[in-house]
């Protein structure tokens, strides 16, 4: 048998799934979207978005340097995975370009690639996780050269 309050819950529960339906369909649209193209930066602008963004990637290299140098691995771990943290919200400034977007992006999924297999990886793999590291440290600080413009 079943009791009242289970056949209220019941009830209730399909009015509003047929209100959210109804919502659903009004408010559908068969036209495509529209595309429209986000705001433009100036010069200045996209400037500074790169400036500091050169300025986050010398503070995290140095981290990364430091603690992956020294003996303790939990050290190293952390400031890679803080380096890759600092580059990508680095990277949400609308106004940086994407040639130093894409290479902070790359060096920070490096970062976190080669923090993964820390703990995974035979010795040639993580080998060619710091090799990779290498690489794409070379883009960017080749990116940030100059003061980063």
């Amino acid at each position: 048998m079943c009791s009242w309050p289970a056949i209220v819950v019941a009830a209730i529960a399909a009015v509003v799934a047929v209100a959210a339906l109804i919502v659903a369909l009004t408010n559908s649209t068969s036209a495509a979207p529209v595309a429209t193209s986000g705001p433009t930066s100036t010069a200045a602008q996209t400037a500074i978005a790169q400036q500091k963004l050169c300025n986050t990637y010398k503070l995290a290299a140095r981290a990364v340097q430091v603690e992956t140098t020294g003996t303790d691995r939990a050290l190293a771990r952390i400031a890679l995975t803080n380096a890759a943290a600092l580059l990508d919200n680095a990277t949400l400034d609308p106004a940086l370009d994407s040639k130093h977007r894409d290479a902070a992006r790359a060096l920070a999924t490096a970062y976190r690639t080669t923090t993964a297999m820390g703990s995974v990886a035979t010795d040639a793999e993580y080998r060619t996780a710091l090799d990779d590291i290498i690489a794409k440290d070379a883009v960017m600080r080749q990116v940030c050269a100059n003061g980063g413009g």
